[in-house]
């Protein structure tokens, strides 16, 4: 993935400031303070043929087992699917209605988190790691200014659902 992009108001389309981050090492710890994350992992896995996405299994161990271990220095980590077994608790939500999409899944996720920032990812990234949201977290530390601070893939498309955001803008823009 490319480096993080600082975005400006939530749900702005283009980059606003491509922010330094350093070599990001840590538990994905945010320099600000506390941090809380959001997994959505209930989607229908259309392009998969339905397939569980989050139960397979890359290296031994689920897609969702490796992003939860990504995000383990949470405060709270808050999986928005069906309960299912996992390496380490967390919280279980569902979005209303259940299936209706990664906006009413982070309004469910948003329900259980206090933290002023939040760790929004999707439950499909076998290779993140603890220091790739460590780099996010600098970034945002950057740049007070902005809202969050996500990757962008190597076509130049903002990968939303691999991001760090202050919780505040996200719920004024639910």
């Amino acid at each position: 993935m490319a480096p993080a992009v600082v975005v400006g108001a939530v749900g702005a389309a283009a980059s606003v400031a491509l922010a330094a981050a350093g070599d990001g090492a840590g538990d994905g710890g945010a320099g600000a303070g506390a941090f809380d994350a959001v997994v959505l992992a209930g989607g229908g896995a259309r392009r998969l043929g339905g397939a569980d996405k989050p139960g397979l299994r890359v290296g031994g161990r689920t897609l969702l087992d490796r992003v939860l271990g990504a995000c383990a220095g949470a405060r709270t980590t808050v999986v928005v699917a069906a309960p299912r077994p996992v390496a380490r608790p967390v919280v279980w939500a569902r979005e209303d209605p259940p299936g209706g999409g990664p906006l009413a899944a982070l309004d469910a996720g948003l329900r259980h988190v206090t933290a002023a920032r939040l760790c929004l990812l999707s439950a499909d990234l076998p290779f993140l790691t603890p220091a790739a949201l460590a780099r996010l977290h600098a970034a945002l530390d950057a740049d007070p200014a902005k809202d969050g601070a996500l990757y962008v893939d190597g076509d130049g498309r903002e990968q939303y659902l691999t991001a760090v955001y202050r919780a505040a803008p996200l719920r004024e823009g639910l």
